[in-house]
């Protein structure tokens, strides 16, 4: 039931906020996610999240996602699904539990029935399918078919429940502008008094085999950018034309992100999966999820050492399972930067910067991706942009008259808390000395 109210508040709030002003964005409980794989023997294979679990809640994580192409297409069974339920139950985060396409209408029916009749077992966010249009797998008209077979199944049982679609390999523009308010729109149908859809969902890997630094730096965030870009306007397009507001409006999510989709080495100095630099740009996506108001962002995934290019998980090798860069990174934003996202600027592309403000202050995170140089700099609290004769100059809009200085090394990131008087309260560093060591973040 707190599950449930918590993302009605959420929904209600975000709603509000975005009359109001894209820069003081209310932080979604459910942002910081992860995706439950590789399991021990899914798709043959040897895993090892039985292991890990305590490592997974202390990474801040607040939902967890049973999805993708696996599960798409080897379903977990009824005991196999329950401990994977509870085990997520157990740490204190969420299910996203995937139907997949595949499924009749009275299959859709029966397991919703299942998994909402039971308080302690009960999932509250759905999604149907899994990239079905990657390699034209199913037609456009397909996957309409597909997602009013099912929703409207799991709708007829279970109204309260919120349901993503479709989870596409990208934001294939044409399918969700026809999907989310065009000729195939399926935003303004309902079911059993209940929106049929509640949410949209997408996935990006904005790097394939060819790639260097400088597009994990600029290229492939600047890729996800612009597709949440246009996919938020779709879902305000779609909320304006039928009504949705305050609880009732669209949700979107990211349920698969990472670097690349063929991972090419595991060099923590490099810029694959493992990378230090790889969990800046983890980072900065999550940022892009507290900015534009998503629900949930889950990265993929939580451990999958046993191939070199599939290994995007967060934890590393057995026997240590050493947390790696994205591991930390979401872990240091989920404990700092709470309450609402506001705006931060910079004057250094190689620099990324991510505020929040919450009841307790001001937390802003920085994160120096540049190879080589460090930098001198000059915080702005209050929004504009400073004199300073410092090489890097960064305003937050936390609305107070109070500058800060410092330093940052290259390749680092760091957490810097300021109370309500823009007094600095708590400082943490995470390096790339600090990942090459296997080191956690340094709280000053």
């Amino acid at each position: 039931m707190m599950k449930k109210l918590l993302l009605a508040a959420y929904v209600m709030i975000i709603s509000l906020v975005n009359m109001v002003s894209i820069h003081a964005q209310e932080i979604s409980p459910y942002l910081f996610g992860q995706n439950h794989w590789l399991a021990d023997r899914d798709e043959g294979r040897t895993g090892y999240l039985h292991l890990l679990w305590d490592k997974v809640e202390a990474s801040g994580v607040k939902t967890i996602r049973i999805g993708g192409n696996g599960y798409e297409h080897h379903f977990p069974s009824r005991e196999k699904l329950n401990q994977m339920i509870d085990t997520i139950r157990s740490i204190g985060a969420e299910p996203l539990l995937q139907v997949p396409r595949s499924f009749s209408a009275l299959q859709a029916k029966e397991l919703v029935e299942y998994y909402t009749k039971s308080e302690s077992r009960k999932v509250n966010l759905w999604s149907i399918g899994n990239e079905p249009m990657l390699h034209d797998r199913n037609t456009l008209e397909e996957v309409h078919e597909f997602i009013l077979r099912i929703a409207y199944a799991m709708k007829e049982v279970a109204p309260e429940i919120r349901i993503f679609v479709f989870d596409g390999a990208n934001l294939k523009v044409p399918a969700y502008a026809a999907l989310c308010g065009g000729e195939l729109d399926i935003t303004g149908l309902k079911q059993n008094g209940s929106w049929l859809i509640d949410g949209i969902s997408f996935h990006n890997y904005p790097n394939g085999r060819e790639f260097d630094r400088d597009d994990i730096v600029f290229t492939g965030p600047d890729k996800i950018r612009k597709e949440i870009e246009i996919l938020t306007q779709l879902i305000q397009q779609a909320n304006a034309k039928h009504g949705r507001a305050g609880e009732e409006a669209l949700l979107w999510g990211l349920t698969e992100f990472n670097v690349t989709y063929v991972n090419p080495n595991r060099e923590i100095s490099g810029y694959g999966n493992p990378s230090f630099l790889g969990g800046q740009f983890i980072a900065e996506i999550f940022g892009y999820g507290m900015e534009y108001g998503a629900c949930v962002m889950n990265p993929w995934c939580i451990n999958e050492t046993d191939v070199v290019r599939t290994d995007f998980g967060y934890l590393g090798f057995p026997r240590e399972f050493y947390p790696r860069s994205s591991y930390y990174h979401m872990q240091m934003m989920s404990d700092y930067l709470t309450g609402k996202y506001i705006h931060s600027t910079d004057n250094q592309g190689y620099v990324k910067t991510v505020a929040a403000t919450s009841q307790n202050g001001i937390s802003l995170l920085i994160m120096n991706q540049h190879a080589e140089e460090d930098f001198d700099f000059e915080i702005s609290l209050n929004g504009q942009g400073n004199h300073s004769d410092m090489s890097l100059k960064i305003a937050v809009d936390a609305g107070i008259e109070k500058t800060y200085s410092g330093s940052i090394p290259n390749q680092t990131s760091r957490i810097l808390v300021f109370n309500k008087a823009g007094e600095l309260q708590r400082e943490v560093n995470y390096s790339l000395g600090h990942n090459l060591k296997n080191q956690p973040p340094e709280v000053k």
